[in-house]
């Protein structure tokens, strides 16, 4: 992975061969599955180039983002033996690429695009993605997913020939250490009160505005959203209206190397997934494992494939899937028992078998499969 890869997109101004070529349309300092990914492979003995996104260049509209990025990678003069993109938005300059050096092609379905959650009552949007989605899938010789009942949805969807190969979205391990997250919020918090997380982007449907209407009920508790998003002035209006502004710290974005040590100062991790859609009623994002990594509980809406996750996993407690403000404080008040919280705490420990080590190995075998 060359020096700077994973900010700006790399531009090679002399030809060069490389094992593998990932392209991502993120910021990869930021983005999990593409780093993680990345450092398995060279970490194998295998070259590995990654093409991304400027944090600048991130914060640019849709449409102006992709063609930047298509524009870079038609520029690029490496020469790989694979090509893989991340993600939707950088999979036609995949396509194109692998083309053009006669390679095979793999796509990280890190999301279900044609069902996305921000996209939710946009149909005309979500039809032109979902038709993009399927054209370019035919060159496409692997699919990867993130859970187990993605990969089955996934190839009956699309009627795919191969099952999707499941690489959960989990950090690689690290031991709890101590945290600055208290000291480094503007306004101090008491030990004696509660500090609840939410670690990602910050989209509608991902939570925010339903335990921001608990918090009501909840005056002890302080909510810390690690993280930056295109929903964040409503949220941020929301918890205005509702009264709780002084209780809401807008964190920013971190480098992912940055984010488990402010992880670990969380009383509570939020992954209150709203059923938005598709993509929603199925997801196991990250934050979740993230959480576990740092042994910080967690409030978990009760949809598939989180529900199969607490009763293999008990790490969190389920929250019924209508997030009603009631709910969420019995379940807030159920994890603040002292011994649930030990129970919890000790479930974490689980993240041991499920550490991205452990998905690495399924990763790195499905590269050699398609270079060899």
């Amino acid at each position: 992975m060359p020096a700077g890869s994973c900010g700006a997109p790399t531009i090679s101004r002399s030809l060069h061969n490389v094992d593998v070529l990932l392209l991502a349309v993120a910021d990869v300092t930021r983005d999990a599955r593409t780093l993680n990914l990345a450092r398995a492979l060279k970490a194998a003995g295998l070259s590995v180039d990654v093409v991304g996104m400027s944090a600048k260049d991130s914060e640019k509209r849709a449409i102006r983002r992709w063609w930047t990025f298509n524009k870079n990678v038609a520029a690029l003069t490496v020469r790989p033996r694979l090509v893989v993109a991340m993600d939707l938005f950088a999979l036609s300059a995949a396509r194109s690429y692998s083309k053009k050096h006669a390679v095979h092609l793999l796509y990280d379905m890190r999301e279900f695009y044609f069902a996305l959650g921000p996209l939710a009552g946009k149909g005309i949007k979500q039809k032109v993605l979902a038709s993009h989605e399927r054209r370019l899938l035919t060159d496409v010789h692997d699919v990867i997913v993130s859970g187990e009942l993605d990969a089955d949805i996934v190839q009956q969807h699309f009627s795919l020939p191969k099952r999707p190969v499941v690489i959960l979205n989990t950090p690689p391990f690290k031991d709890r250490i101590p945290s600055p997250l208290r000291s480094s919020l503007p306004l101090p918090i008491s030990h004696s009160n509660t500090l609840a997380g939410y670690q990602g982007v910050i989209h509608h449907g991902r939570g925010l505005a339903p335990f921001m209407k608990a918090m009501t009920l909840m005056p002890d508790v302080h909510l810390v959203v690690i993280g930056d998003g295109p929903a964040q002035p409503d949220l941020a209006r929301l918890s205005e209206e509702l009264g709780v502004a002084d209780r809401v710290t807008w964190y920013g974005s971190v480098p992912y190397d940055d984010l488990h040590a402010l992880t670990c100062g969380l009383d509570i991790g939020l992954c209150l997934i709203e059923p938005v859609s598709l993509s929603y009623e199925y997801a196991l994002p990250n934050k979740l494992f993230e959480y576990m990594m740092a042994g910080v509980p967690s409030l978990v809406t009760d949809l598939p494939a989180l529900h199969d996750h607490i009763i293999r996993h008990p790490v969190g407690v389920l929250v019924d899937r209508a997030l009603t403000p009631a709910s969420i404080l019995a379940a807030m008040e159920r994890v603040m028992q002292p011994t649930t919280r030990e129970a919890l705490q000790h479930a974490c420990r689980d993240i041991h078998d499920l550490s991205y080590e452990r998905q690495a190995k399924v990763a790195v075998a499905l590269i050699r499969e398609h270079l060899s």
